[in-house]
């Protein structure tokens, strides 16, 4: 009975807006505040967040929450400069994820995280982060700046994928995606 309550549009529509709002806040804790180590100084978890959200949320929450959660942490990380190439760029990173959750709608892959497509959505998310950030940093510094960072802008997704892996596999066995799209 209680479940057939929340799927009301009015109250499913509540239920979608602040499950965003709670992957933003989880998107800009993530990156402004989970540091981890690496060669090239730190990298952050956020980009993992950003998949899952991508990943289960529905368009245009994904992209939303993806956009808010890495613009708020560029704000509160001291980085105020980057919070709007960031928005743009973190929404297109969720976008991959969002299409290949369109087209995998009515297929056996519905109710997962991680499952083939989404894995090769990884690629494309990858790319829209070396090259997003490899324009902004040439149109707000210089492009001898861009090319210097290139090489090192490769490990942030790579860090974000392993780390997106391990949690939606986890996600996957609690169902909690199903679980999730069962109060909208």
């Amino acid at each position: 009975m209680k479940n057939k309550k929340l799927k009301s549009t009015a109250n499913s529509k509540t239920m979608l807006i602040v499950i965003t709002a709670m992957f933003s806040a989880v998107i800009a804790v993530a990156t402004a505040f989970i540091k981890i180590p690496s060669p090239f100084g730190y990298n952050h978890a956020g980009d993992s967040m950003i998949y899952l959200g991508a990943s289960i949320l529905p368009a245009p929450y994904g992209i939303v929450c993806a956009s808010i959660g890495g613009a708020i942490a560029d704000l509160i990380s001291g980085y105020p400069q980057w919070a709007i190439p960031t928005a743009i760029i973190k929404a297109l990173n969720a976008v991959p994820f969002i299409v290949c959750a369109m087209i995998l709608k009515n297929s056996k892959f519905k109710d997962k995280i991680i499952n083939p497509p989404n894995l090769l959505m990884l690629i494309p998310t990858t790319l829209v982060t070396v090259s997003g950030y490899f324009f902004a940093t040439g149109l707000m510094y210089s492009w001898e700046s861009a090319f210097a960072e290139l090489a090192v802008w490769w490990v942030q997704p790579l860090i974000g994928a392993v780390i997106y892996i391990l949690a939606g596999v986890g996600l996957d066995a609690i169902k909690f995606k199903k679980k999730i799209l069962s109060y909208l």
